[in-house]
């Protein structure tokens, strides 16, 4: 009650500093605006790098093998792959490549016609062994085998018709069939004719933060006597990775002396030069945000400290007419609370406008409502704290100054 009482008069006196007073509140609310997306920003980067793929991460290990022009290239793919699985400690290898790494999209279609796209998927073509060399998990159906698999011919595109077997992802199921079984349905991915045959748990292409990341599909096709160079995969145990990749990058060097090793790489570090971007964007972005709380909070500061001189022989009167030094130091801080709260509220519609900025040209993900009243305590805090050292100088003037001469 007694607070209530004190905000009539402190709203008297504030209109008598509006340009200082408006100046504070519009950079409350520029913090506040500011402060919420880029939290959100910056969590949301450090939450996308540890968002798993799906695959065995600290078990697999890359080698990219590129051709060179006019060497002699004796050796086979499958003279490749048997080199790559001879090696010691490799427990399962695969011509092909993991996730984030140059994994394009494709479109999906249902009908052959390829008229009507539902979806835009990522397409992992790789060798026999390819999902069990990821680490793949298949919940529902199963997996491939030898059978199943075709010519890379007519994976890559011979001009002849072939269906050729595939996994799909549970994410892509349910965008194109909801909660109805995949299994023995027809899709049509690109060039290709696909019949599903298994749902896999998760396979993410790329990791943006979208759900569309998960939307996935893993074709496999049997090698044998084609030349041509590209990613080679192997699995080990993770304690032996290291050691077990330069040997298979070593075996593979000698089995096939026309191709050169451009990259050698275990999937993990990959994965952390993969988000090196994202997190050094993180770090600049948190100093510019503390930059922007301290400047705030200085400025609270500031203009507390000028008022508290300004109003000294105020203060003083109060002191001598029986205000206590708490009355004193309760109405700065009930006035620092009014003047945040005028940023708060034009501070969330300015944290909600540069949400959809953000979700407009950067495709970000919306705003969470919770956001806004966390930033609101988190500045309504940071007032208390900004004004209590002037409050308390203000609290200690002594009465005596109310009787001292202008």
């Amino acid at each position: 009650m007694k607070t209530l009482l004190q905000v009539r008069p402190i709203l008297a006196a504030l209109k008598s500093h509006k340009a200082a007073v408006t100046l504070l509140v519009l950079e409350i609310a520029l913090t506040m605006a500011v402060l919420g997306n880029l939290i959100f920003v910056v969590y949301s980067g450090i939450q996308r790098s540890n968002v798993p793929t799906g695959v065995a991460e600290d078990q697999i290990g890359v080698i990219q093998s590129i051709g060179v022009i006019g060497a002699q290239d004796s050796a086979t793919i499958g003279d490749d792959m048997a080199a790559l699985h001879a090696v010691p400690g490799v427990e399962d290898a695969a011509y092909g490549g993991p996730p984030l790494w140059y994994v394009s999209g494709t479109p999906v279609f249902r009908d052959a016609a390829r008229q009507q796209r539902v979806a835009s998927a990522y397409q992992f073509l790789g060798s026999q062994g390819l999902s069990q060399t990821l680490g793949l998990r298949v919940v529902q159906g199963r997996d491939f085998n030898d059978n199943d698999l075709p010519a890379p011919s007519a994976v890559f595109g011979d001009g002849k018709a072939v269906v050729v077997p595939a996994l799909i992802t549970q994410a892509l199921s349910e965008k194109l069939y909801g909660n109805a079984s995949p299994l023995g349905r027809m899709l049509y991915a690109g060039t290709l004719d696909i019949r599903v045959i298994g749902v896999l748990d998760h396979l993410r292409g790329q990791i943006t933060g979208r759900a569309s990341d998960d939307y996935s599909i893993v074709t496999e096709f049997h090698v044998g006597t084609e030349h041509f160079g590209g990613g080679f995969m192997i699995r080990a145990k993770p304690a032996q990775l290291r050691r077990t990749l330069r040997a298979a990058a070593a075996a593979l060097g000698k089995t096939d002396p026309g191709h050169v090793q451009a990259k050698v790489f275990t999937f993990e570090d990959y994965r952390a030069r993969y988000f090196r971007g994202d997190l050094a964007t993180g770090r600049m972005l948190t100093g510019i945000l503390l930059i922007l709380v301290v400047v705030t909070t200085l400025g609270m500061i500031g203009l507390t400290s000028f008022w508290v001189q300004q109003r000294r022989r105020q203060i003083g009167m109060r002191r001598a007419l029986g205000a206590t030094r708490r009355d004193i130091l309760h109405y700065f801080q009930v006035e620092n609370f009014l003047i945040v709260t005028g940023g708060v509220l034009l501070g969330a519609v300015c944290t909600y406008a540069l949400s959809l900025l953000l979700m407009h040209h950067f495709e970000l993900p919306r705003l969470p409502f919770y956001y806004l009243p966390a930033s609101a305590v988190m500045l309504w805090l940071l007032g208390q704290v900004a004004v209590l050292g002037p409050a308390l100088r203000a609290a200690a003037v002594p009465p005596m100054v109310a009787t001292r001469s202008v």
